[in-house]
């Protein structure tokens, strides 16, 4: 909320409805690029790494603190952006060029060191060696840091432009976020389920890349249309007050370590999920895909549940206890339930739904 609190502006002129659609739009084939990058570059590094588990942990590591870094670093800048479009438009461009011309670099330098540095061993090398763990998580990193840093600065952009008022920062942040979820949930498919297949990894990752394109074009020509209708958008010092001066961070301090534990947890879920539903599915591409569907389902659904629940203080400490306590609870139903649905051959289409039914419950609650 402090990013947002510092970035709103009390300009009262709001974008034509029509331009609103459009930035929405665009923030749906967004995300949909944006899975289908993860799930290709999941199945990249399991092809490097040798490891499915490895791989999805590595990639999840990589692509969440690309995430963090690209919001942390875009914050302070956003005062100083008067085109939030243009920015946003530049930022598509930039995740399609790294994404089809460094990361493809980046990983054929990882695995010409690994060969160089882990080769010529009596044995294959183990993941479960200290130093080849090391260096995979490293590589991911290196390679996805400049996409997924891109990818973490657009939403802090987009807020910055579709908030003008403080009565807007629930409903279009909130809109913004469920329109981009509901885009990876439909990449993450996509990718295991027909460009994989169909396409292969390289022309997969094309594909992706070919969203990020059109994004950048429909953000293009609505930098046109607003050019033509509007003079530039209000500068920082059209800034309005912080609107938490009265929440200040210490008496809420106690929840942040609590919040690091459980997302900590969530993610340790997420691997290990994968690992489980490719017994029921049988392939650990179409397993990882549909426990991200899930997961990003259940999050922006448990998300929209947990606002209505957290209507003060005191609930929401009710609400998130008991948001804990489910996730343990539905956690266990689904591993149990598990076992007796592993011997089930239901076909791979009924066999995801049934794992996406089987994970929803405890991604709701994590939500």
């Amino acid at each position: 909320m402090t990013l947002i609190s510092r970035t709103a502006t009390v300009n009262t002129r709001g974008a034509p409805p029509l331009d609103f659609v459009l930035l929405l739009l665009c923030f749906l084939l967004s995300g949909v690029a944006a899975l289908v990058y993860q799930t290709a570059w999941m199945r990249e590094f399991g092809l490097l790494f040798g490891t499915s588990e490895l791989a999805v942990a590595t990639v999840l590591a990589a692509y969440m603190g690309g995430l963090a870094l690209g919001a942390r670093l875009i914050e302070p800048l956003l005062p100083r952006i008067r085109r939030c479009i243009r920015t946003y438009a530049l930022l598509e461009i930039g995740i399609a060029a790294s994404a089809i011309l460094l990361v493809p670099a980046l990983l054929a330098t990882s695995g010409w060191l690994l060969v160089q540095w882990f080769g010529n061993q009596p044995q294959p090398p183990s993941s479960e060696q200290l130093q080849l763990s090391v260096y995979y998580l490293a590589a991911a990193f290196i390679a996805l840091l400049v996409p997924t840093t891109l990818m973490g600065a657009t939403l802090p952009v987009l807020a910055r432009h579709a908030v003008l008022t403080e009565a807007q920062i629930g409903s279009r942040i909130g809109l913004l976020y469920a329109v981009n979820t509901a885009g990876a949930v439909l990449g993450a498919l996509l990718a295991a389920y027909f460009l994989l297949p169909e396409l292969g990894l390289e022309h997969t990752t094309w594909a992706a890349a070919a969203v990020n394109a059109l994004v950048f074009l429909l953000a293009a020509s609505l930098v046109q249309r607003q050019s033509e209708s509007q003079p530039v958008a209000d500068d920082a010092a059209q800034q309005g007050p912080p609107l938490l001066n009265t929440w200040t961070l210490a008496s809420a301090n106690w929840i942040l370590p609590l919040m690091l534990l459980s997302g900590a947890v969530s993610f340790f879920y997420e691997v290990l999920w994968t690992r489980l539903l490719s017994h029921l599915i049988g392939g650990s591409i179409h397993a990882f895909a549909v426990m991200v569907a899930s997961f990003l389902a259940g999050i922006a659904l448990g998300g929209g549940l947990g606002a209505w629940l957290a209507r003060s203080r005191g609930s929401a400490v009710i609400a998130f206890i008991a948001a804990q306590v489910a996730i343990a609870l539905t956690a266990a139903a689904a591993y149990g339930a598990l076992l007796n649905l592993a011997p089930y051959t239901g076909g791979l289409t009924n066999n995801s739904w049934t794992g996406f039914l089987l994970l929803l419950p405890m991604t709701l609650a994590i939500g």
